[in-house]
């Protein structure tokens, strides 16, 4: 795919699949495999396979950080998976580094998914400077999901057994379920990469709704910003379902391999390119409309649109943030401003299309 002219001059945008992505995608899915009418049925014979005390410790780990389960996360991203001879890193040099952490990473990897848990829900939050049991449960009950909130925050106060069982968990998930898994379907993910990197799309948004049937969640969407990488990883067993890691400056979108090449291609004939729902989506407001309104006597910064529009800072970013995703407005950062203009090619496309609909 190369790189990708949205919202800044060169947003970084790229496939990839590596054991360390792969493993943190199939472990959150197994995590939530309760229900066979669902989910793959691999993940959730795999789930029904652990047994009682395995069980209990997937729960446990993974249960704690919020709905995104943002500690397996922090895992990942501590291991800087994108840097080039990690892409090809095994099981055993990702298992190497976790091993290489103190114990005490383990405690502020928790802490930091914690953190991000109280930022979602809008509270601004700091762990307890204290031993105190109590002060640790209130800071870690917005979290729970499936865990047992008295054994989270005793592993928290012991980050020799968090740091132990953490590996164990994963260790163990990866030699007696996945690898194997992992070798069989690798050949059908390498080809999902070839394929997507062979593909040009004009937007994040658009790359994603391609690539996985879905749209851009709204919460990745807002957050393009402050992103500067977009990594795009097959993920074999992902169903329908959307998964992603929003770790700025790095984003990773999860997207299902096993749909055929038809489903991310146009029908065959048609005049319709698979971008025109995104830009339509992103001119179907108001707001936006007087922004490319603006926009149409010349770049104009991010302020003076605001002081123009009349409406709230935060409301007029999330406004543009939808318009860059489509492409339809193009970002230039200079002197610590953002400068914002019309991407005329984008408008003129869209218009050429409805045209041919008629």
């Amino acid at each position: 795919m190369g790189e990708l002219l949205v919202g800044r001059p060169a947003l970084k945008l790229d496939v990839a699949v590596s054991v360390p992505l792969d493993l943190t995608s199939v472990i959150s899915l197994v995590f939530r495999a309760t229900d066979p009418r669902r989910f793959d049925r691999w993940l959730v014979e795999t789930r029904q396979a652990l047994g009682a005390t395995w069980e209990h410790d997937l729960d446990t780990l993974l249960g704690f950080s919020g709905r995104l389960l943002y500690y397996i996360e922090e895992l990942l991203m501590s291991f800087d998976p994108f840097r080039p001879e990690r892409l090809a890193a095994s099981f055993d040099d990702y298992l190497a580094h976790l091993r290489s952490l103190p114990a005490w990473a383990y405690r502020s990897m928790a802490i930091q998914a914690m953190l991000r848990v109280h930022q979602d829900r809008g509270v601004l939050e700091a762990p307890p400077d204290t031993d105190d049991a109590a002060a640790w449960r209130a800071f870690f009950e917005p979290g729970i999901t499936r865990a047992d909130l008295d054994e989270v925050v005793a592993l928290v106060r012991a980050p020799e057994q968090l740091k132990e069982r953490t590996i164990r968990l994963l260790e163990r998930f990866w030699v007696e379920r996945y690898a194997a898994e992992f070798a069989r379907v690798l050949p059908v993910m390498k080809r999902a990469v070839r394929q997507a990197k062979a593909t040009t799309y004009s937007s994040v948004a658009v790359a994603f709704e391609e690539l996985s049937g879905h749209r851009l969640p709204e919460e990745v969407q807002l957050a393009l910003p402050r992103v500067e990488r977009v990594t795009f990883c097959p993920s074999y067993h992902l169903g329908n379902f959307v998964q992603f890691i929003l770790y700025p400056p790095e984003l990773i979108l999860y997207f299902n391999c096993q749909r055929t090449s038809a489903a991310t291609q146009p029908a065959e004939g048609s005049v319709i390119s698979p971008d025109l729902l995104p830009g339509l989506r992103a001119l179907a407001d108001g707001t936006r409309l007087r922004i490319i309104e603006l926009l149409r006597g010349g770049e104009r910064y991010a302020q003076e649109i605001v002081g123009q529009l009349g409406i709230s800072q935060s409301a007029v970013s999330r406004h543009l943030a939808m318009l860059e995703a489509a492409g339809i407005v193009t970002v230039r950062p200079a002197n610590g401003m953002k400068y914002y203009a019309i991407n005329v090619q984008r408008l003129r496309q869209i218009a050429e299309e409805l045209e041919q609909i008629g």
